[in-house]
């Protein structure tokens, strides 16, 4: 029998299980050294030139990131994981946010189509809606949605919902080859809108988050990431505990510092 395409949550007794009881997580990536997907179903990312790992603190959190170098980002083949209705998350640090940088390619790079910063502000193009800002070299967790129904993107910066747009011309569609790329630029403009930066984890779902799951996920803690089995209901007084713990380390991680160490050793703080 083939192995489940991801983990369905089916339970809301778990400290990771703040998602519906629809929410497919497909695709999981901690870089923990390995550019395997913590559910065994989907396939290694590929890199796009070779890159390191490193040390790195967020939210008050010791983690390891993946450092690549610009024009060494990663290539997934979500053949079987999404179609035109998904979800991707994605926590990383760019070093150079001047002029365009891209985040997310769907076409294969053979299009200029996609999630980019420019002098850093978050934007998709080609509809070039304006959205915030973002620091060199620091952190941060952008998300975007796309509901295959209405054909509606929808982009958020820090759990904030900050782009939305009907993708009528199909951008956020991936081809055919079913390559979904990250930091790696196109070559329709000589493949120099791509920037170095780290990686500290990706989420893909086979389904639109809402914006109140995209403002709980935590990419590097416990909230929207399904368990692999549902636990058993805790006591009354055990759950309002675990409750209360994980509220509190939220708040935390939130109104933390991230403190970043770049392959050069050089250290930076959002």
């Amino acid at each position: 029998m083939a192995a489940l395409a991801g983990t369905t949550i089916a339970g809301s007794f778990g400290l990771g299980a703040a998602l519906p009881a629809h929410a497919v997580l497909v695709a999981n990536y901690q870089f923990q050294n390995t550019l395997s997907s913590t559910i065994p179903s989907a396939p290694d990312l590929t890199p796009l030139a070779p890159g390191t790992y490193s040390p790195a603190t967020i939210g008050g959190n010791p983690v390891t990131v993946y450092n690549f170098g610009r024009q060494g980002g990663l290539s997934l083949n979500s053949t079987g994981l999404i179609s035109d209705n998904y979800t991707i998350a994605i926590l990383l640090s760019l070093d150079d946010i001047s002029g365009w940088r891209k985040i997310f390619d769907f076409k294969n790079l053979t299009n200029d189509d996609g999630l980019y910063i420019y002098n850093g502000e978050l934007r998709f193009w080609p509809i070039n809606n304006l959205g915030p800002t973002v620091n060199p070299a620091t952190f941060f967790q952008t998300v975007l949605t796309r509901a295959g129904s209405t054909n509606l993107i929808s982009v958020y910066l820090r759990g904030a919902p900050v782009i939305s747009f009907t993708d009528s011309s199909a951008s956020g569609v991936i081809s055919t080859d079913n390559l979904l790329n990250f930091s790696q630029d196109d070559s329709l403009f000589g493949a120099v809108e791509s920037s170095s930066g780290s990686v500290a984890g990706i989420r893909i779902f086979n389904h639109v988050l809402t914006a109140a799951e995209v403002a709980d996920l935590d990419l590097i803690g416990t909230t929207g990431s399904p368990p692999t089995a549902v636990p058993a209901p805790l006591p009354l007084l055990g759950f309002a505990a675990a409750f209360g713990w994980r509220r509190n380390l939220r708040r935390r991680l939130r109104s933390s510092s991230t403190t970043v160490l770049s392959p050069l050793g050089v250290w930076s703080r959002l």
